[in-house]
């Protein structure tokens, strides 16, 4: 008697527990401590779906928030090794992953949203800030709405800021509530030209 094959919804699910069960342990046998995590957030799997045969959603953890790809049984595996850059074509444009592999799972496809999460108040405002993300990248109008990016000129003769300058940047930020999703983040990373046909 064969096993019935998993719907690709009941396959997205699936992941997005495995992926926050694995970070659940990372946190707790290697990262509690470490000064990079910010202690009020915790492991969560944000919205995850299923898109173009693939699993994509958004994992949030005490020190970084990426965007994850991850094959579904049926389509094609990813290729390369670990560390590899990948370039996908969302909705919402052109986005660098690179391949990751862990343990436990196929090689998959990870990209970095934040890493540290330092500016986030707490779990909920992290949590909204991924959904924001998600739906950001599945909407082809963002593109079209996007500004254009600005150029910072550096100039080499400013000082740079010392940690009680850097601390006080954060104390405002904290002050003014959770950080609101950076529209020109995605497109800084790749082209923001629709794929060729």
């Amino acid at each position: 008697m064969t096993g019935l094959k998993m719907s690709a919804d009941d396959q997205v699910s699936a992941l997005a527990g495995r992926l926050e069960t694995h970070f659940e342990g990372v946190w707790r046998r290697s990262m509690a401590d470490v000064p990079i995590c910010n202690p009020a957030l915790s492991v969560a799997s944000v919205d995850f779906r299923e898109w173009n045969g693939q699993a994509l959603g958004i994992v949030v953890t005490p020190w970084f928030m990426n965007i994850v790809l991850a094959p579904l049984e049926d389509s094609a595996p990813v290729a390369g090794n670990s560390g590899d850059s990948k370039s996908v074509w969302l909705p919402a444009g052109k986005v660098d992953f690179l391949v990751s592999a862990l343990d436990g799972f196929a090689p998959l496809l990870m990209c970095s949203l934040f890493s540290p999460m330092d500016d986030f108040r707490d779990h909920e405002a992290a949590l909204a800030t991924a959904s924001a993300a998600m739906d950001a990248l599945l909407d082809q109008q963002f593109l079209n709405d996007a500004p254009e990016p600005e150029i910072y000129p550096t100039a080499a003769e400013e000082p740079r800021q010392t940690v009680a300058e850097r601390a006080e940047i954060y104390r405002q930020r904290e002050a003014e509530g959770p950080p609101q999703l950076d529209r020109r983040a995605f497109f800084l990373r790749g082209d923001r030209k629709a794929p060729p046909q």
